[in-house]
């Protein structure tokens, strides 16, 4: 044997050499194998002996038709006098090869096989994780990999349920009719089948990640009758089982059980290895994606019915999503119009609050409660209640969703209360009861909100003596104006309450700072601690009376938390007022 002989004899690539065979016309009808190497018996299964000096159509092989369609692509090595180089799919073998003629006189010509079998495998099993990553799995695709790359006859893919232990059979890749009839006989469908944990076969396959049995009765030793097992296996003329499994951080996925004929043996050991490692990324990752997929649909589902506005922005104010609520709330014709509102430069919004709260949970990482009264760019007047949170990604702030309460209604009911149950009669202000019930929300909206607040505590200078000189009558009348001239100077959102007869309670909401609450309560007292003119209607008469006050303020959050601690502190202050010869106003330090 000469050292090209030995060369060809041994390498990967499989070789055969060969000679044309021509009809009348001289046109190539089949061709006889001359000489092949191992490679190529490997390659194809066909061995030297059985098919040298032999016709390929004619005398080997089986599908007569596919074989036609090797003849007419080697026609062209004679017809181009040239090598041809082609991609071709065996469907006897199940192989892809690249392949290589040429010819070497007018009658003959070599072949070259590559086998690109596993890396056309390699490639395809990629671009399926990579396109199908939180798509639904295809199990047969699934299955049809690991069948083709072990050279198994036949292989089941096993799911396991979250616990490790029972697994249900989803799919089943083999020679599908002789497995048929087979399973028909013996009354088995494994496909949907749930199988009970098992302790045995646990223990087996526990620190393997690829398993081998004998035989499939020691797979399925107390699981299945023996007799069945035993037709089956001497039916199929089967061999070793193997179990591979599907792993990820040592969490067991699911397995493949892989039956082999006898005296067949697990090929491409290290490539299944691989593919089993990706499968088990695949299969975690996929059920995640589809989880958090599931997750934002209901997210998506509840946020377009719910019973309030829901919205959500980019950190530049452009909004990204709106529920169908919130288009009634505000009155919109579409979501395309609603969203050509920036919800931080829109004038109303900006006049209203809403912006700059928006700003300050986008900026400062805060969520924010705030009530306004509203009125939208198509003219739909609300009271709304809105609850401002920042939006994440990474870490990152990246905007805010926000939820919008209509509650124009219950505004409407608590104004009524209040002009009912929660006023003085005579002078207008909330009663005591305010105190335990409107002024801690006040409060505990500034404590969300982070905002800063004022209370002070009000007496009427000497108001004893008035009562004493002018009448009782009277002195109700100084009360009225005495609260009017408050009135004047408060806000919407702030609170008047009459504590006691002459004794008043203010709460500014929301100041923004304390030395805006301090210019607010100088405004008060010099509107207050002035001449009154006021009617004695039991003489008849007008009175010009001087009318003076002290307060004691406090701040809101920096003296106390709840009313009687802010009530506690105003009150020290005051008492330090009064000790002083009243008529003016401290704030405590």
């Amino acid at each position: 044997m000469s050292i090209y002989q030995k060369a060809i004899e041994n390498v990967e690539c499989a070789f055969a050499y060969h000679k044309a065979v021509f009809d009348e016309q001289d046109e190539m009808i089949d061709y006889i194998f001359l000489d092949i190497n191992h490679s190529f018996e490997l390659a194809t299964g066909l061995s030297k002996q059985d098919i040298i000096n032999k016709r390929f159509i004619k005398d080997i092989a089986k599908d007569k038709k596919a074989a036609k369609k090797w003849v007419d692509i080697y026609k062209q090595v004679f017809k181009q006098a040239g090598n041809i180089e082609f991609n071709e799919y065996a469907e006897e073998y199940h192989k892809h090869y690249l392949i290589k003629a040429f010819a070497t006189d007018q009658n003959h010509f070599v072949t070259v096989f590559l086998n690109k079998t596993f890396e056309k495998m390699l490639i395809e099993m990629g671009d399926y994780f990579m396109h199908n990553m939180g798509s639904m799995i295809d199990y047969d695709k699934i299955t049809q990999f690991a069948h083709d790359v072990s050279g198994a006859e036949y292989v089941a893919f096993n799911l396991f349920e979250d616990n490790g232990h029972e697994f249900t059979t989803v799919a089943f890749e083999g020679v599908k009719e002789i497995i048929k009839d087979g399973l028909k006989l013996f009354k088995l469908d494994p496909i949907g089948k749930k199988w009970a944990y098992d302790q045995v076969r646990e223990k087996k396959i526990l620190n393997n990640d690829i398993t081998y049995f004998d035989s499939l009765i020691e797979l399925v030793q107390g699981k299945l009758p023996l007799d069945i097992v035993n037709k089956l296996q001497n039916k199929l003329n089967l061999g070793k089982t193997v179990i591979a499994k599907i792993t990820k951080d040592d969490k067991l996925l699911g397995d493949f059980t892989m039956i082999f004929k006898k005296n067949q043996e697990l090929k491409n050991i290290e490539l299944l290895k691989i593919y089993l490692l990706q499968l088990g990324l695949f299969i975690e990752k996929t059920k995640l994606e589809r989880s958090l997929i599931s997750s934002q649909k209901r997210f998506y589902t509840l946020a377009e019915y719910a019973p309030v506005g829901f919205l959500s922005c980019d950190i530049e104010g452009n909004i990204t999503y709106a529920n169908k609520k919130l288009l009634v709330l505000m009155d919109s014709p579409s979501f395309e119009e609603t969203k050509k509102i920036n919800l931080l430069t829109l004038p109303q919004l900006k006049q209203s609050g809403f912006s700059l709260r928006l700003q300050e949970c986008m900026l400062y990482d805060r969520s924010l409660v705030y009530e306004m009264n509203y009125k939208s760019i198509w003219d739909k007047q609300v009271w709304l209640k809105v609850y401002f949170t920042p939006r994440k990604e990474d870490g990152k702030i990246t905007g805010a969703n926000i939820v919008i309460d209509d509650v124009s209604t219950k505004k409407k009911v608590e104004d009524e209360l209040r002009e009912t149950a929660f006023k003085d009669s005579l002078t207008g202000a909330y009663n005591r009861y305010a105190l335990d019930t409107f002024l801690p929300d006040l409060l505990y909206e500034s404590r969300e909100n982070q905002a800063i607040g004022c209370l002070a505590l009000i007496d009427l200078d000497d108001f004893k003596e008035i009562n004493d000189e002018y009448g009782h009558v009277f002195g109700d009348s100084v009360l009225k104006r005495f609260t009017s001239n408050i009135k004047q100077q408060l806000r919407d959102a702030d609170m008047l309450v009459r504590t006691g007869g002459d004794e008043f309670l203010i709460y500014l909401h929301d100041v923004k700072s304390e030395k805006n609450a301090e210019d607010i309560i100088k405004r008060i007292f010099d509107n207050i601690a002035t001449h009154y003119r006021i009617e004695d209607t039991i003489n008849n008469k007008i009175v010009k009376i001087i009318i003076t006050c002290s307060i004691g303020a406090v701040f809101f959050p920096r003296h106390g938390q709840t009313v009687e601690e802010l009530m506690g502190k105003a009150d020290e202050a005051l008492y330090q007022v009064k000790k002083e010869n009243k008529a003016r106003y401290c704030f405590i330090k």
